[in-house]
C-alpha cells in the first residue's frame, strides 16, 4: 500500500474516532443536557441557551431558570438591590460566556411551566458560585424571602 493511501486511511480513522468520542461526550440523558450553548442572560438566575442535538422547535433559544436560587431583582426600586442585580447578571454572563462546557442537570418544568435546571459550567455549579459571592440566596419556589442585599 503506498504511503499516501496509508496516511489517508489513518487520518480517516482518527477523525472518525474523534467525532464518535465528541458525540458521546455531548449525548443527552432524559433530564440532563450536555454541550449546551449559552446565548444570553436576562439576570443572574435566568439564562437563554441552545441545546444541540434537540429539534430546533424545542432546543433553540430556550429560557432556563437556575434551580435553587434567587438573585437580586433588576427592576427593584432599591438602588442597592439594582446594583447587586447588575453585578449578578454580569457575573453570570462572564462565567457562562467563557465556559468551555455548559450542562443542564435535573431539568424539569417549574411552577410557571418554565424549564428549571441545575446549571453547571466547566464542572462548577452556577448557583453555588452566585451564593458564594453573596449574589444569590437559596430559593425553592416558596414565598420569596426578604433579603437585604447590601448588608
Amino acid at each position: 500500500m503506498p504511503f499516501s493511501r496509508l496516511l489517508f486511511c489513518i487520518l480517516i480513522s482518527y477523525f472518525t474516532l474523534t467525532h464518535d468520542v465528541l458525540a458521546n461526550e455531548c449525548s443527552h440523558e432524559e433530564n440532563n443536557f450536555k454541550c449546551v450553548n449559552f446565548i444570553e442572560n436576562y439576570d443572574g438566575d435566568t439564562i437563554t441557551v441552545n441545546i444541540p442535538r434537540v429539534h430546533h422547535f424545542f432546543g433553540k433559544k430556550v429560557p432556563i431558570r437556575v434551580f435553587g436560587i434567587d438573585t437580586p431583582e433588576k427592576k427593584s426600586k432599591d438602588p442597592c438591590e439594582k446594583s447587586k442585580a447588575q453585578e449578578a447578571a454580569k457575573l453570570t454572563y462572564e462565567l457562562l460566556s467563557l465556559a468551555q462546557n455548559i450542562e443542564l442537570r435535573n431539568a424539569e418544568r417549574g411552577k410557571y411551566f418554565r424549564i428549571v435546571a441545575d446549571v453547571y459550567f466547566d464542572g462548577n455549579s452556577l448557583a453555588e458560585e452566585l451564593m458564594d459571592r453573596g449574589l444569590a440566596v437559596p430559593y425553592f419556589g416558596e414565598e420569596k424571602p426578604i433579603v437585604n442585599w447590601c448588608r
